[in-house]
């Protein structure tokens, strides 16, 4: 979703409506929360015209927010975090541990009104190129961590033609499961396709995916 903001925080209001109309396809509750990101963003832009007061309550209600950010050494449950992995305007990523099994898994913290729709698209593919679900938390999700690299940081080296296709054919299969029980990913992108060190490939992030069937 960030990265649907910033694309559409620089275009003129026409061009703006169509790219929403596109980026969105008919998903009403991700324009509606565009739509609100965009006109706080304009909002803000006019900080020399807002009052004392107004001021005042802005920079508590960031204090507030900066408050219930997680850190390294919080508990969620039974899972104790450790180092923040990945971080977005409505999502934290942290590698964290499993306390009851010493097993090191990833957690994302989410404050977006989404986090029930991600939370069932990435429990029902059921797929080896496609992160698994581990538990669920109030605001969080308990997934398996992925170590390697992302198919961003591959694109920074020469890819073997044969290796290409290895890759491509592994994401392939991720999407088609998805596809298989009428979920449409939405987000991928090299960001969001993780290489293990043996070559096996996994796609996470289902935040903004959608459902046809």
């Amino acid at each position: 979703m960030t990265q649907l903001f910033e694309v559409a925080s620089r275009l003129d209001l026409q061009a703006r409506q169509a790219f929403l109309s596109d980026a969105c396809g008919g998903d009403d509750e991700l324009r509606r929360e565009l739509e609100q990101m965009l006109v706080a963003d304009a909002a803000g832009s006019g900080f020399l015209e807002k009052t004392p007061g107004d001021v005042a309550a802005g920079l508590l209600e960031d204090r507030n927010a900066a408050r219930i950010q997680a850190v390294p050494g919080d508990l969620l449950g039974p899972y104790r975090l450790e180092k923040l992995i990945g971080a977005g305007g409505m999502a934290q990523v942290f590698q964290a541990v499993d306390t009851r099994l010493g097993r090191k898994v990833a957690i994302k913290i989410s404050a977006n009104k989404r986090f029930k729709r991600e939370t069932r698209a990435i429990s029902v593919v059921n797929h080896p190129h496609v992160c698994t679900l581990y538990d669920v938390g109030s605001n969080y999700l308990v997934m398996e961590l992925v170590e390697g690299e992302t198919l961003r940081d591959w694109f920074q080296r020469a890819l073997p033609l044969e290796q290409g296709l290895r890759i491509a054919t592994q994401v392939l299969e991720a999407l088609d499961a998805a596809h298989s029980v009428g979920l449409v990913h939405r987000d991928l992108k090299p960001e969001n396709v993780m290489i293990r060190a043996d070559g096996h490939v996994k796609v996470l992030d289902f935040g903004l995916a959608k459902w046809i069937a």
